[in-house]
């Protein structure tokens, strides 16, 4: 006899979603992994404006990720024309995607991972029990929002990264500020992977065809969109590797990359040998074994290192920007002309896609994004059901806290992953 198990809302996690587990008998039949925020509609809206707006509306995708998403966006208009920024400004924007790194991986190990790990319900029986652990993880999270206050002009939706260029250019009093933030969370980002080494319990799950921007001269932005495997393309040509298909239970289209399934995020970027941070390249080599290979449930441990990395690389950033001093900050000149560009970035929770067209006044004719949760959904959909058929006869209790906990490891936003329709 069928019956269905649904685990509604999913908790933990950043937006609106649902899983329902079809079985029949003790047989788990098939999974349905629902993403149920309300569509955000946003490549429709950006048709017909102006191409300085659309960096500006776009980052209203998400709260959270509005910094990712406005230098993306504005990666990809300054593709379209041919727009160069300088050193300052590139150093800026990386400053603000690393404290974005910092803010999101400290929030989601130490608020929504932590409670799992501890055996609490959430973050509030987690201030109970453990008040020092949540501190410290809050700490660190300060330490990049103080960041993106600074340097993007406001936690969230910057208004000082500006396309070509940027609004003002920090002073050292600021980031003399930032630096001694930065140096005051550093030990307790180097000492974070001590909680999150141990995997879940889990059976095994599907070996991960991991995806990521191929490292480059411009961290955590690139142009060559890589598989763990050694395939590539380059990120124009990402329409024709990358295909979307309209679920009918879910708001986020499942992405397919060269045919597969494809994992982006933290774990993925650790397979294409980054160029970390001295402690975090210690670390790294440290757990390198329970990483390189390995299924999904190392993903926690991965943002852990990404976390220490970013804190020393946010430091380095910072000492670069006061050695080159600031800088008088010039309005760009730049001609509209017809054209298509796209931008891509390491967002924390994995590959990030902006692309965009105009006509010859710079009026945006097409907009298209893809988000990592987008990405994910294939796979983690696909790890969901491997986990379900693994604990076939496991009570049910048991069995929907180990789906949560692995929803968890792909730290998904779908406040960002909604798009299905168009105006």
């Amino acid at each position: 006899m069928g019956s269905v198990v649904e685990i509604a809302p999913l908790t933990r996690l950043e937006g609106h979603g649902r899983l329902r587990v079809y079985r029949e008998g003790g047989r788990v039949e098939r999974i349905e992994l629902q993403f149920v925020d309300s569509p955000r509609l946003f490549e429709a809206l950006l048709v017909g404006k102006g191409f300085a707006e659309v960096p500006e509306i776009v980052c209203r995708i998400c709260a959270l990720c509005s910094t990712v998403h406005k230098v993306t966006a504005l990666l990809a208009v300054e593709d379209t024309f041919g727009v160069e920024v300088s050193e300052v400004t590139a150093l800026t924007r990386e400053l603000v995607l690393q404290a974005g790194m910092i803010q999101d991986h400290a929030l989601h190990l130490y608020c929504l991972v932590l409670p799992d790990l501890l055996g609490v319900r959430g973050v509030a029986e987690l201030a109970r029990v453990a008040p020092e652990l949540l501190k410290t993880g809050l700490a660190i999270k300060k330490a990049g929002n103080m960041i993106l206050e600074t340097a993007g002009g406001r936690l969230i939706h910057p208004v000082n990264i500006c396309l070509g260029g940027l609004g003002r250019c920090l002073n050292k009093k600021e980031l003399t500020r930032l630096r001694d933030e930065l140096h005051k969370v550093l030990p307790a980002a180097q000492e974070a992977h001590r909680l999150f080494s141990t995997p879940f319990p889990f059976p095994e799950l599907p070996k991960p065809d991991f995806l990521a921007l191929q490292p480059s001269e411009r961290p955590l932005a690139g142009r060559l969109c890589q598989m763990a495997d050694g395939s590539s393309f380059p990120l124009p040509e990402y329409r024709q590797h990358i295909k979307e298909t309209v679920l009918d239970y879910s708001n986020a289209k499942l992405s397919r990359v060269l045919g597969k399934e494809a994992t982006v995020g933290a774990q993925a970027r650790l397979h294409l040998a980054p160029d970390l941070e001295p402690f975090a390249a210690q670390l790294f080599s440290a757990h390198r074994h329970e990483l390189i290979g390995k299924d999904m449930r190392g993903n926690n441990l991965a943002q852990a290192i990404e976390m220490c990395h970013a804190t020393e690389r946010a430091l380095s950033l910072v000492d670069r920007l006061i050695e080159l001093g600031p800088q008088r900050a010039e309005a760009p000149q730049i001609h509209p002309r017809a054209g298509t560009g796209c931008g891509a970035c390491e967002a924390p929770r994995g590959t990030l896609i902006h692309s965009y067209s105009f006509d010859p006044q710079g009026i945006c004719t097409r907009a298209d994004v893809i988000t990592p949760t987008a990405l994910n959904q294939g796979a983690l959909a696909r790890d969901l059901f491997a986990l379900a058929r693994g604990m076939e006869g496991e009570e049910t209790n048991r069995m929907t806290t180990a789906l949560e906990r692995l929803i968890r490891c792909y730290d998904p936003c779908i406040s960002c992953s909604v798009h299905i329709l168009s105006l």
